[in-house]
């Protein structure tokens, strides 16, 4: 592997899955790296171990906070990897809205405070690199996991977006979406009550343990950290790139080439959802 100039990383949720495989691997490949947690305490960064710092994306202070402790410390990100989120799944009639606003509180406002806090630095200095975590379920949205797609689709719009607005100053803006792994996203996944009636049972208990099985199948976080690490080392990256199993890739296809009712029902069928009473 060849060695990069020392640059400085910032990965936003770097605690477990993701964001700590993309951590240990930039810092392998010769990148300055620090990670947030919102278990984290803000540290002095010699110090710092494992170079986790803390943030909660969700809150205007934390972020604050945050920036002016990595400028005192001469900590200026060249790359921000922008990976904090979760998912919740369940009947949408069911989702409480104060669920369904967390979770877009964090998969996509959150994000958005770290960019208007770190992109006036960049924009000034005329260079700099946003790295988006989105989703495969942004492009194959998923019965009984409505509001994660959702967060992730409007993710992957804001990237497209962003990047026209700021290429012009010399600051590069890429998605990477992922299809499942086997990492910690199960375990911390909110899971929506059946409900008094349970109108949308088996189905839903269903789903989610299909979802569990192809995430224990899929590949570890390492594949895609090598992936995030050399998308920071390419002068000109794409805008969008994927990380996904065989059966996701045949999932785009098919999509992209059957009118969508029929896709509908393929889906459908995959998960036993019957279309009518």
């Amino acid at each position: 592997m060849a060695t990069v100039p020392r640059r400085s990383v910032l990965v936003v949720g770097g605690s477990t899955g993701f964001g700590a495989a993309i951590i240990q691997r930039m810092r392998s490949d010769g990148y300055s790296v620090i990670g947030t947690s919102r278990k984290a305490s803000l540290t002095p960064l010699a110090t710092a171990t494992p170079d986790l710092q803390r943030l909660d994306v969700r809150d205007d202070a934390s972020v604050a906070a945050l920036q002016a402790h990595l400028t005192e410390q001469g900590f200026i990100p060249d790359v921000i990897v922008l990976n904090a989120g979760y998912g919740i799944a369940g009947p949408v009639e069911n989702t409480p809205m104060v669920l369904a606003e967390a979770q877009f509180a964090t998969n996509f406002f959150g994000l958005h405070r770290l960019v208007q806090a770190f992109l006036p630095a960049m924009r000034r200095r005329g260079a700099g690199q946003l790295i988006f975590i989105g989703s495969i379920a942004a492009q194959l949205p998923l019965p009984f996991q409505c509001f994660y797609s959702a967060s992730k689709a409007a993710l992957a719009a804001y990237s497209d977006a962003l990047r026209m607005e700021v290429m012009a100053h010399g600051i590069k803006v890429s998605i990477v979406e992922p299809g499942d792994h086997r990492t910690e996203f199960g375990v911390s996944r909110a899971v929506v009550p059946a409900g008094a009636d349970r109108a949308y049972e088996p189905q839903a208990e269903r789903a989610l343990a299909l979802y569990a099985a192809s995430e224990q199948a899929g590949p570890t976080a390492d594949g895609l950290a090598a992936l995030v690490s050399r998308i920071a080392r390419t002068n000109r990256p794409r805008t969008r790139y994927r990380q996904t199993l065989l059966k996701e890739r045949a999932a785009l296809a098919l999509r992209a080439l059957l009118p969508g009712g029929m896709f509908e029902r393929i889906i459908m069928a995959e998960f036993k959802i019957p279309r009518r009473r």
